[in-house]
């Protein structure tokens, strides 16, 4: 009994504490600018990429105008299988060289440097596939990985604590991946990277047999003509098919990422990803979570009510799963404060929801920091732990006071 009581004293002090002292972010609150890495940590990181991908190209032991203008490290396999199933592919010559001459044009003094054009291609292949990375990331996290692309996705998943929210195998993972392959194949100068990413959707079916042909990584990686006609044969017999299939690369990529160092980021892991990154991909999650909500609204309730109580107050937090909340909060204040005339809208803009998206965000980081204050939880902290639990461990309620004090923020 003594200890119930204790427990309820602790407690009750902790609750008035939260509600006395409660802290709260917003954008004149929050710095949100991300830090500048400075040149002389960006050029070094270029050099040794460089230095990487000259070791690549001589494993793979090929030479001339084939591999000059196709083969690259950049793939669904290791740089140096990449760079031969890169050149192969163009060879084989899968689908008809994109019409559009400026596609094949390469940039002035570039023709010849295909170090710099991997690295370029390298680099876009991440930031498409992870928009909130800017350059010098990318290359960070490319030359913890050696080179190899899949593996950095690997590691961009890791650090930055996307496990919940990134589906290796998933139909829009699919799509960027593709995606990602086509601006890697532009960003290298490559002369049609639509059969560059076509050749390579149709190997991505069957990877296991091209990996078995290829010489990967190794220190005494040679091609020979036996290896280039399997994988031609592939090319040019098998169907094409309508999309890509990714188990096996990032299977493969999970085998390869074992031969790195058991700690890749060394001193870097428990420094928090940047602000502006981390803001950005909480964002995009919260954004997913309102187009589910919109999903399950009803039509007509949606286009004469839940509109504008949505935008007005449907946010993320409370006591349920995020897109719960969403609704139940919209619904509640359709309810609290109808409309006094009608109003039928047949699409809600993107700014609005982005407004109200932002609007939960700070709400969630304030709540968090806020609950945890005795534990002087910093907002990255905050921003880290949101990201981690996908947005889940805001599901405690929130007292009627944290949410006025939130709102009056804006």
């Amino acid at each position: 009994m003594a200890a119930a009581a204790s427990v309820a004293s602790t407690s009750s002090r902790f609750s008035r504490m939260c509600i006395s002292e409660p802290r709260i972010y917003g954008p004149r609150t929050l710095d949100d600018e991300a830090p500048i890495v400075p040149k002389e940590e960006r050029d070094e990181l270029r050099s040794e990429l460089l230095r990487k991908i000259d070791g690549c190209y001589q494993q793979a032991k090929l030479r001339g105008g084939v591999v000059a203008d196709a083969g690259f490290c950049f793939g669904l396999l290791d740089p140096v299988s990449n760079i031969v199933a890169g050149a192969v592919i163009t060879s084989a010559a899968v689908v008809k060289a994109d019409p559009d001459p400026a596609v094949v044009q390469r940039k002035p003094g570039l023709a010849g440097n295909v170090e710099q054009r991997s690295l370029d291609g390298l680099v876009a292949f991440l930031a498409a596939l992870f928009p909130h990375l800017n350059e010098a990331r990318a290359m960070w996290y490319l030359c913890k990985a050696d080179l190899d692309p899949l593996v950095a996705a690997r590691l961009v998943v890791q650090h930055r604590g996307m496990e919940q929210s990134f589906r290796f195998t998933s139909d829009a993972t699919v799509a960027a991946v593709e995606t990602a392959l086509r601006c890697a194949a532009a960003a290298a100068q490559h002369p049609s990277p639509k059969q560059f990413a076509s050749g390579w959707k149709l190997l991505s079916h069957f990877l296991e047999r091209v990996d078995a042909v290829l010489p990967g990584s190794g220190p005494c990686a040679t091609v020979d003509q036996f290896q280039a006609t399997a994988i031609a044969d592939i090319l040019l017999r098998e169907p094409q098919p309508s999309v890509f299939s990714l188990e096996k690369s990032w299977e493969l990529a999970s085998s390869r990422i074992l031969k790195l160092s058991p700690d890749p980021f060394g001193k870097m892991v428990n420094v928090f990803p940047d602000r502006s990154t981390v803001r950005r991909v909480l964002l995009t999650t919260i954004h997913g979570y309102y187009l589910q909500a919109l999903a399950r609204l009803p039509k007509e309730g949606l286009r004469s009510q839940y509109h504008h109580s949505l935008l007005h107050a449907g946010h993320c937090y409370g006591p349920l799963d995020p897109v719960s909340n969403i609704i139940v909060n919209t619904i509640w204040y359709s309810r609290a404060y109808p409309l006094t005339k009608k109003v039928d809208l047949e699409a809600i803009s993107s700014k609005g929801l982005l407004r109200i998206a932002v609007r939960s965000f700070y709400g969630l980081l304030s709540f968090l920091c806020t609950r945890c204050a005795t534990d002087n939880l910093s907002p990255d902290e905050a921003m880290q732990r949101l990201q981690a639990a996908g947005l889940i461990s805001a599901s405690p309620i929130l007292t009627s006071s944290m949410i006025i004090t939130t709102m009056r923020l804006w």
